[in-house]
């Protein structure tokens, strides 16, 4: 028997939804958007045109349009539907764009139109796009799209956490959606061959049941693709972690281009670790050929031309497993290698790659927090031998917790240094989060890797330390010139390697 559901206050509010809070879960409520009644029966009038379930002749009677507007949409936008078959697959971001830009153009003349980017955006997706699901891909706020069946659609809210929809699927444009989703990436999903694992054009992954095996009604997973990559000030910014912890990490990725040090960051479902990874990748120097492997890619190291992202591939009897990727890369000549998920046998791979000299390696485990992660490492299907355990340097914590006003916030709940004492793995916390102040902090654990890291170097701990103090006011200066464009950031970052006296030149003159 479901449990009485209940709604209370208004959390938050975007131009497309509102967000309240409520049990068993929060809610999100779509907006109805401000079209007036002319708009929105022309609206409807123009998806019905695309979708040729109206002709032009009606559209050239209406009222405000004429003849010469019906032939340059049939022009400009039909015609690009068509020969691209957007009516059986989504299109491409190119696609999309063009056809966007050429209708809000065309749009023009139309006096009666208030807003001729949302009304042109909202008539597309309507018409050749995710259609009952576009509110999904406009609101910034929203992650993951949960479809459990028709009348149970969940997302998931960057601050709010899971939130149950008021929409309610047709289930007709519900299977013609699925249905253009798997025609985009060639694959097929009927009863024999129930499963959809795939990728929007926009890089958004997607996951779909079919009804057979589950029987509440067909499934669908979409979680959302950012176009714009977070950078470590935006994570700095949002509380994830502090600008010294960011520093410290910053030097660790870096080891002065000669000792990087081999990474694993774990924490438990949607706690940012992919997020995370990326914004870490972003420390590694430009001249680095960089190969990242990933069951269905996600990372997105902006501004980056030697980088080689690879993709597992799960197609009956033609399968890629990760491991065969990262294999392979072995032999590609990499600097750096990144593995999106640790999960399998690959595990024993990257560990080996560690033992045979390739440093900086960096990856993701799903483990809520470091002792767990180095046991399942040790566990069937990754059965790492404990004496390869510490080749790993560092183990970064990712977790969640709620806030007083109803909100959710992503954290770093700790960094381990992993090292050995005999036949022993040890775990040491060099920067923990702490309940009372709601931060991370640094711990009186002395740190190992420091040593390590400023022996290789030929530095004193205290030279080592001093850079990671210059870092760390170069991060602050970032933070304060609100300098946020993943393409700004990575610039900064880049020129102090190769320019460090002109950067902190700036930075000095600011603090001074």
């Amino acid at each position: 028997m479901p449990l009485n559901e209940s709604k209370g206050k208004k959390l938050a509010s975007s131009p497309f939804g509102d967000v309240y809070e409520g049990f068993p879960q929060n809610f999100y409520e779509i907006k109805q958007l401000p079209f007036a009644k002319k708009e929105q029966a022309f609206m409807d009038l123009l998806e019905r045109v695309i979708q040729r379930k109206s002709s032009f002749r009606e559209l050239s009677e209406f009222e405000g349009v004429g003849e010469e507007f019906s032939s340059v949409f049939r022009e400009e936008v039909v015609s690009l539907v068509e020969i691209n078959s957007l009516l059986e697959r989504l299109p491409s971001n190119k696609i999309f764009s063009d056809l966007f830009y050429a209708f809000t153009k065309i749009l023009e003349p139309i006096k009666f139109i208030g807003n001729r980017e949302l009304f042109a955006g909202m008539a597309l997706q309507n018409s050749i796009g995710l259609r009952q699901f576009a509110f999904f891909l406009l609101d910034d706020s929203l992650e993951e799209l949960m479809v459990n069946s028709s009348d149970s659609i969940f997302v998931f809210h960057k601050q709010y956490g899971m939130c149950k929809t008021n929409v309610v699927l047709e289930e007709k444009s519900f299977e013609v959606i699925l249905q253009r989703i798997a025609s985009g990436v060639g694959k097929t999903f009927d009863s024999k061959n129930p499963l959809l694992d795939a990728r929007l054009p926009d890089g958004s992954r997607v996951n779909a049941t079919i009804s057979d095996i589950s029987p509440h009604g067909t499934s669908l997973t979409i979680r959302k693709f950012s176009p714009t990559p977070l950078t470590i000030i935006d994570l700095i910014e949002g509380g994830m972690l502090n600008s010294e912890l960011a520093a410290f990490l910053w030097t660790m990725v870096d080891g002065f281009d000669v000792t990087p040090a081999n990474i694993l960051i774990t924490g438990g479902t949607a706690t940012g670790k992919t997020t995370f990874l990326n914004v870490l990748a972003n420390f590694v120097r430009i001249n680095k050929r960089i190969i990242s492997i990933e069951d269905t890619l996600e990372l997105a190291l902006f501004g980056r031309t030697n980088w080689v992202p690879m993709e597992a591939r799960h197609s009956a009897g033609d399968e890629i497993q990760i491991d065969d990727l990262l294999r392979n890369s072995l032999r590609m000549r990499p600097d750096r290698i990144i593995v999106g998920e640790v999960r399998g046998k690959e595990a024993l791979t990257m560990f080996v790659a560690m033992d045979t000299g390739h440093d900086g390696v960096m990856g993701t485990i799903h483990a809520n927090d470091s002792r767990e992660a180095i046991i399942r490492l040790q566990e069937p299907p990754m059965s790492v031998p404990q004496g390869l355990l510490p080749l790993i340097d560092l183990i970064v914590v990712l977790g969640r917790h709620h806030l007083k006003d109803g909100g959710m916030q992503r954290n770093v709940l700790q960094v381990a240094e992993v090292s050995r004492m005999e036949s022993k793995v040890l775990l040491a916390n060099v920067f923990e989060f702490d309940k009372n102040i709601g931060a991370i902090k640094r711990t009186d654990c002395p740190s190992y890797i420091i040593e390590k890291m400023a022996n290789a170097n030929g530095i004193s701990k205290n030279e080592l330390k001093q850079e990671m103090l210059m870092r760390q006011k170069v991060l602050e200066w970032m933070l304060e010139q609100k300098i946020r464009k993943p393409s700004e950031v990575l610039e900064v970052i880049q020129d102090y390697y190769f320019q460090p006296d002109k950067v902190l030149s700036l930075v000095s003159k600011h603090f001074s």
